[in-house]
C-alpha cells in the first residue's frame, strides 16, 4: 500500500507539476482607447529597430494593430527602396529578463506543498520600446517617445518542477534547484511573445496613433 501511495506521489509529480503562463499585471496594458487615425488612409512606413526575433515579432504585432486603426500599414518598410509613406516610424524594442529570488523559497521548502505548480516560479520582464516618428515626405521629425513595458510573470515547467520529487528524500534536490531557478528561465521567451504580443502590439499602436493624430489636427502632416 505503502509503494503505492508513493508510486501515485510520482505520478502526480511527473505529470501535474506544470503552471501555465500567466501575466500578473497585464491589465495595466490593455488599450481602452479606440481612437482611430485621422485622417484616415495614412500610410505607416514600420522600420525594424531591433535584430532580436521575438523582439521583431512583438514589432509586427505593432504593425496589424495600427491596421485596426484606419492606418496602411508597409511593413518591412525601407526608407532607401525609393517607397513613400506619409509616416516613417522607427521601432526599437530592447528586452530585459530577470528572474527573482522569491523562487528559492518557492522551490525550497515550496516543494512541501507543490507551490511551484499552483503558484508558478516569478520572471520579471522589461521591454524598453523606443519609437521614432518622422513625416515620410519632408523627413521632418514629428516625435520620438518611449514606452516602458514592465511585465510580472508566472511560469512552471517540468524541467524545473521536477525537483518536487524532494518529497522522496529529505530536499536536498529542492534546496540546489531552487539555488539554480533564482534565475530567467529562457523558454518562458517564445511563450511570453506569443501570450503579450497582440495586447502589447495594441497597446505601442495606440500610443503612435495618439502622436500622429495630434501631428495632423496641427496641419503639419505633408500628404
Amino acid at each position: 500500500m505503502a509503494r503505492k501511495t508513493l508510486s501515485l506521489l510520482l505520478l502526480v509529480c511527473l505529470t501535474g507539476c506544470t503552471h501555465q503562463l500567466r501575466v500578473k499585471n497585464i491589465g495595466a496594458y490593455q488599450s481602452h482607447s479606440m481612437a482611430p487615425l485621422e485622417p484616415q488612409g495614412v500610410t505607416v512606413g514600420i522600420i525594424s529597430g531591433t535584430n532580436d526575433p521575438y523582439m521583431k515579432a512583438l514589432v509586427k504585432n505593432v504593425g496589424q494593430a495600427l491596421g485596426t486603426y484606419n492606418a496602411d500599414v508597409v511593413l518591412p518598410y525601407i526608407p532607401q527602396s525609393g517607397s513613400t509613406v506619409d509616416i516613417e516610424t522607427r521601432i526599437g524594442i530592447i528586452p530585459t529578463y530577470q528572474g527573482s529570488g522569491w523562487n528559492f523559497l518557492i522551490n525550497f521548502p515550496g516543494f512541501i506543498l507543490f507551490v511551484p505548480a499552483w503558484n508558478g516560479y516569478i520572471y520579471n520582464v522589461h521591454y524598453q520600446v523606443d519609437v521614432m516618428m518622422a513625416d515620410g515626405r519632408s523627413k521632418q521629425r514629428i516625435d520620438s517617445f518611449q514606452v516602458p513595458i514592465h511585465l510580472d510573470v508566472r511560469h512552471a515547467e517540468m524541467d524545473r518542477t521536477w525537483t518536487e520529487i524532494s518529497w522522496f528524500e529529505i530536499g536536498i534536490i529542492a534546496f540546489v534547484g531552487g539555488l539554480y531557478f533564482t534565475q530567467y528561465d529562457p523558454d518562458v521567451t517564445p511563450l511570453l511573445t506569443e501570450h503579450v504580443g497582440n495586447t502589447l502590439g495594441d497597446y505601442i499602436a495606440q500610443e503612435i496613433v495618439n502622436r500622429v493624430n495630434s501631428y495632423g489636427r496641427a496641419g503639419r502632416l505633408q500628404r
